[in-house]
């Protein structure tokens, strides 16, 4: 007799181009922005309803349109895309950045905004996909103060990072689209 289905034969299916391609952006996605969850969590909790995981979901959806080029098995994600905060509060601009043996500092200015608060605060966050390391400032700078300073970790001081900039109102409830301020290398 021969034998047209055997059920005790696996099925190997050799999966398609496209969902192979599409399985290497989310992992690309997901690998670059887990280790930046918290900061995410908080910063697109308004997209995410009020919901971490949605929040999450929202940025990493976020990042796959916009931050991902490349043809699969090439991909590759596009750092100064990457939308680490979200938000309507009017952002800085960056003058100058300078890194000194342990100190990150930058320089930024604000245009009159009527969304544009004072008191609205600067968060500066430093991230190395290669070392695995993430932080962000732990002193409070507001955004007349033009300027931020940061004691770099001793595993950022050697390993090279992905700077970006975001602003939030007081409350915490309001924040701005995230600013990438460069690739910086010691």
């Amino acid at each position: 007799m021969d034998f047209f289905y055997d059920k005790s034969k696996p099925k190997v299916k050799e999966k398609s181009y496209g969902k192979l391609a599409v399985q290497q952006r989310l992992r690309l996605a997901m690998a670059f922005l887990n280790p930046l969850r918290s900061i995410i969590a908080e910063t697109w909790l308004g997209y995410g309803k009020g919901n971490k995981s949605k929040a999450f979901g929202q940025a990493l959806k976020k990042l796959i349109q916009d931050a991902i080029e490349g043809q699969y098995p090439d991909q590759r994600i596009v750092p100064d895309r990457v939308a680490i905060s979200m938000g309507m509060l009017p952002s800085v601009d960056i003058q100058d950045v300078a890194l000194g043996p342990e100190v990150l500092e930058i320089y930024f200015s604000s245009e009159e905004n009527p969304l544009a608060k004072a008191a609205d605060e600067v968060v500066l966050v430093a991230y190395s996909p290669e070392a695995g390391v993430a932080g962000r400032n732990p002193i409070t700078c507001t955004r007349t103060e033009g300027y931020i300073k940061v004691d770099l970790p001793p595993q950022l001081q050697t390993a090279p990072f992905h700077a970006y900039l975001f602003v939030h109102s007081t409350s915490k409830k309001q924040y701005s689209k995230s600013v990438y301020v460069g690739y910086i290398e010691p």
